[in-house]
């Protein structure tokens, strides 16, 4: 590659003729268009802006429709993934809990036998004999106490200090107790 022109391709950078586009009929294209309405020019006037023509609203109604039918399909595509958010930290939590539950009753059960070796009625007896210095109850401990008299309860109120009211209520009282 001595020269530069050799490296490159230059029939890349030429003037392409394409041969093969349809040649159209002159006859064709000289034909008048009928539905072109051809309207005259208005002089403009200085200082006067060209006056627009008020484009028609049909479009607006169309626009209404598809930017509430948007919003609406937006909406439901929204509340769907929240609920399916909200499935899934339910059922999660459901799980947490479903597993706290299990060892809750794993370790109570646990404890239930460790408490049930420890305390049998026989090593309830041998420690209430041996470290508190206990024995079984025998007849002579036994007291029997005979009433003879009744029970008699006395109130004392001060009732000097007292309005009338309270006087009378107070007598009514020690009639009905006797």
């Amino acid at each position: 590659m001595a020269y530069r022109n050799e490296a490159y391709d230059f029939s890349l950078f030429e003037e392409h003729v394409d041969n093969t586009a349809p040649v159209l009929d002159p006859k064709v294209q000289e034909q008048p268009r009928h539905n072109v309405v051809e309207l005259p020019e208005q002089p403009k006037q200085p200082g006067q802006r060209p006056r627009r023509q008020p484009k028609p609203k049909r479009g607006l109604l169309r626009r209404a429709v598809a930017a509430l039918s948007f919003a609406a399909i937006f909406a439901t595509g929204i509340s769907a993934v929240q609920s399916e958010v909200q499935l899934t930290e339910l059922t999660e939590e459901i799980n947490q809990t479903q597993n706290m539950l299990a060892e809750a009753e794993s370790l109570e059960v646990q404890l239930s036998m460790q408490a049930a070796q420890k305390m049998t009625d026989a090593q309830v007896e041998e420690y209430a004999v041996q470290q508190l210095g206990m024995s079984k109850m025998t007849s002579s401990q036994v007291t029997y106490l005979h009433v003879a008299q009744q029970d008699k309860g006395t109130v004392v109120q001060d009732i000097e200090g007292a309005s009338p009211l309270e006087q009378l209520w107070a007598k009514i009282r020690s009639w009905l107790a006797r």
